[in-house]
């Protein structure tokens, strides 16, 4: 006879057997049998459980975990109410197809009839008609247990829906009195993700030959892959055949800071003359408002789901789009092109990266006396960087840093929900324990991000990770977008614009010092340097996490 198992236990075997390393849970009285679970098995052949005081927290560990690995990890957040508090962290992965198993669990449906029914007062206000609607939009494929012996095939059914391209999270909600019951022990998985989508070779050719046939050809991308390969394809395409590169709006940065071909995220000064536009898996390639492509231009996209049909608006001009995974479609582009370089045009390339390069640093010697600016704190940190990883959130553009290769510098997603930094930061380092791994996120993102719950969790985790706050006591970016609409408004005049500033700012050391962490309030630029040698210190030796609180002048916007 076969044995035996809640569906509880089933679920996380199914996980663990589908890959899923690692279960990130801000438990609930609905995870009576997951609990019993960890408490019979001791964890053995289920994901490693990861405890953190807040939902957005956990979301967002297994999005960092995801950047670090490529691989799904699960979350799970109790009933409807965390849920809600979850939705924030799943915004920002579904802008940027980061596949999440989430699951929550489901308000018992019955009041006393069947095993793990109604006991206290909030399952009844904790009841909806469709609780999934909170986060539907956010996910590619939602579902609710409904029979204990589903439990196992629906895992694989999800895993697989998630890790097809492009990828993204599903949904799993988990009602108590199915999750108690109990079911068969479950076997191998029963799904898997689809093979990776390939270019079609006609479209590939064509593109080739207008590319080859250019006069001012351009890339654009925002985001490269784990393990570097459309980095590495995109720069051998350039360089063999002379072409310019923007990287605009980055979630995940493709080429290194000062790569001869890379000319800038200014698109606005590229895209007008470009005759062809080859935009690589780029949800944001440009601002209508402020730059578009030229009449006669052709623009082809690439990538997995080229028009991003996620986004309901999204006019970009296109005259082809081409549906592939992107290493596959870089690879058979590279493989058609002529690769024959073209030095008058190279020249001027560089050239143009010469110039970005130069205004990208003009600015980091004036904030390096007296109130440090954003261009002296990146120049800073890039110089203690090494093969170390930074998390930006309102932490200064990739372009004031100095990385020397792919997926070293990391920005929040464009749905721009904030706290997004601290926790991703902190589940990419639960997978690279080793290496240096710097947040520098501005003081509101911070306060949004949960942070007793961040420090919490690295403490438990004993995760060295380096926070460096950069405070200006202000939501700059509000400040930013006012005078942006209202360059000559009254706002513009005003000594502080309103509802901008917010006092007192709380002592940001001493919150993080609650969970053990070493801190330090940093007021002047040309303490900096001297402050983060001491950060290194207590990382490499003690292995503790550090917080600088550094106060910053007000931003000039991010390009």
């Amino acid at each position: 006879m076969t044995e035996q198992v809640s569906a509880g236990e089933a679920i996380l075997r199914s996980l663990k057997s589908n890959g899923v390393d690692y279960l990130f849970i801000n438990p609930g009285s609905d995870f009576a049998p997951v609990i019993e679970t960890y408490a019979k098995t001791g964890g053995e052949e289920i994901p490693e459980a990861v405890t953190a005081a807040h939902e957005n927290v956990v979301v967002t560990m297994a999005h960092g975990y995801y950047l670090a690995t490529g691989k799904m990890a699960a979350a799970a957040v109790h009933v409807n109410v965390g849920l809600a508090n979850a939705a924030m962290g799943l915004l920002n992965a579904h802008s940027d197809d980061v596949p999440i198993f989430m699951m929550s669990g489901r308000n018992p449906l019955t009041e006393g009839q069947r095993m793990g029914s109604r006991h206290t007062p909030i399952q009844y206000g904790q009841e909806m008609f469709d609780q999934t609607a909170i986060v539907r939009e956010a996910v590619k494929w939602d579902y609710e247990l409904r029979y204990a012996e589903n439990a196992a095939d629906l895992v694989s059914r999800g895993s697989s829906v998630a890790r097809m391209e492009p990828q993204g999270a599903v949904y799993l909600s988990l009602p108590r009195e199915p999750l108690c019951e109990l079911t068969d022990m479950p076997g191998t998985p029963t799904q898997v993700a689809p093979a990776v989508p390939y270019p079609n070779p006609d479209a590939i050719a064509d593109l080739a030959a207008k590319l080859a046939a250019a006069k001012n050809p351009l890339i654009i991308c925002s985001r490269g892959d784990v393990d570097g390969e459309v980095s590495a394809e995109i720069m051998a395409i350039a360089e063999e055949n002379s072409i310019a590169v923007s990287e605009v709006f980055v979630t995940r940065n493709v080429l290194p800071t000062d790569w001869k071909n890379g000319v800038g995220g200014n698109i606005a000064a590229h895209i007008p003359d470009a005759d062809v536009v080859l935009v690589v898996d780029a949800s944001v390639a440009w601002i209508e408002a402020k730059a578009s492509p030229s009449a006669d231009a052709e623009v082809i996209h690439m990538g997995p789901d080229p028009m991003f049909t996620r986004i309901p608006v999204r006019g970009y001009k296109t005259t082809a789009a081409i549906p592939c995974n992107t290493v596959a479609g870089l690879k058979a582009l590279r493989a058609a092109l002529p690769g024959q370089p073209n030095a008058t045009r190279q020249e001027e390339i560089e050239a143009r990266h010469a110039k970005f390069r130069e205004r990208m640093t003009s600015k980091v010697e004036q904030g390096s006396q007296g109130l440090a600016n954003k261009p002296w704190i990146a120049k800073c940190i890039s110089d203690i960087l090494g093969d170390g990883t930074v998390f930006a959130e309102r932490g200064g553009p990739l372009p004031l840093y100095n990385v020397k290769g792919p997926n070293q510098w990391f920005g929040n997603a464009q749905a721009g929900g904030l706290g997004w930094g601290l926790p991703a930061a902190l589940g990419y380092q639960l997978a690279n324990r080793d290496k240096l791994t710097v947040c520098v996120i501005g003081d509101g993102s911070y306060m949004f991000a949960n942070p007793i719950a961040c420090h919490q969790v690295a403490s438990a985790q004993h995760l060295p990770l380096l926070t460096i706050i950069l405070n200006n006591g202000s939501w700059d970016a509000v400040r930013i977008s006012t005078l942006d609409i209202y360059p000559d408004g009254e706002a513009s005049k005003a000594n502080h614009v309103p509802m901008v500033p917010f006092t007192p700012t709380p002592s940001y050391g001493d919150i993080a010092g609650a969970s053990g962490c070493y801190a330090e309030t940093i007021e002047k630029a040309e303490d900096f340097p001297a402050a983060l040698q001491r950060a290194l210190k207590v990382i490499q030796e003690e292995k503790r996490q550090v917080l600088l609180d550094v106060h910053v002048g007000m931003d000039d916007g991010e390009k």
